[in-house]
């Protein structure tokens, strides 16, 4: 009975840890995740509609990622040859993304929705009340913080050149290089080596 007891006691104390742990991370994480999803949600829908960026490696999606931080904050970017937030099409090149319209956004809406549970949830005693009136302030801070350097709107101010460009060099070169091969497989004439008079592609 006794063993039963201690058995019981330790599994409660290992579900009390994983769950401490678990709201430990979502505390720390809330706000660099509303942070970072407001900053940066308006430049990922334009790079995932490219084929460069889709099909770019892990290194250089990094790089566009560390862009699109330095240049939104700074108007500066670490990787000149990548993608660039503030570059010459962008609103206001060279400058930090100012947007105060912005700090109205969904994750801001998100973290007030927390608190109001929290607020009540405590008179309530409904649970986990406490916690998630803490991570909804820290939502509300990430969400503002990030709406104020994000691009009023996804489109006419940023531009998709140079998201990887030697892919992009590549993938033309190698499209030439198949339409050409193409080409003289099924006897392509150039229309400017074709003489009409003679019926020929000699002249």
């Amino acid at each position: 009975m006794a063993r039963k007891r201690r058995r019981s006691k330790k599994n409660k104390n290992k579900h009390s840890s994983i769950k401490s742990m678990i709201r430990k991370v979502v505390n720390q994480g809330a706000a660099p995740l509303a942070f970072w999803q407001q900053l940066s949600e308006k430049d990922y829908t334009v790079l995932n509609a490219t084929p460069e960026y889709r099909g770019a490696d892990y290194l250089t999606k990094l790089k566009v990622a560390a862009n699109i931080l330095t240049g939104s904050l700074t108007g500066r970017v670490a990787f000149s040859n990548q993608y660039n937030p503030v570059g010459e099409l962008s609103a206001s090149p060279g400058q930090p993304r100012i947007n105060p319209a912005g700090i109205i956004n969904k994750w801001v809406g998100i973290g007030i929705a927390a608190k109001i549970y929290g607020k009540i949830g405590r008179s309530m005693k409904l649970p986990e009340a406490a916690s998630i009136d803490r991570v909804g302030s820290k939502v509300i801070f990430g969400g503002m913080v990030g709406g104020f350097f994000d691009p009023p709107s996804p489109a006419g101010r940023i531009s998709t050149y140079a998201v990887s460009p030697n892919v992009t060099t590549q993938n033309i070169a190698q499209t030439r290089r198949t339409f050409a091969r193409r080409m003289s497989n099924v006897g392509y004439v150039p229309p400017d080596s074709f003489d009409y008079s003679t019926g020929s592609a000699f002249r």
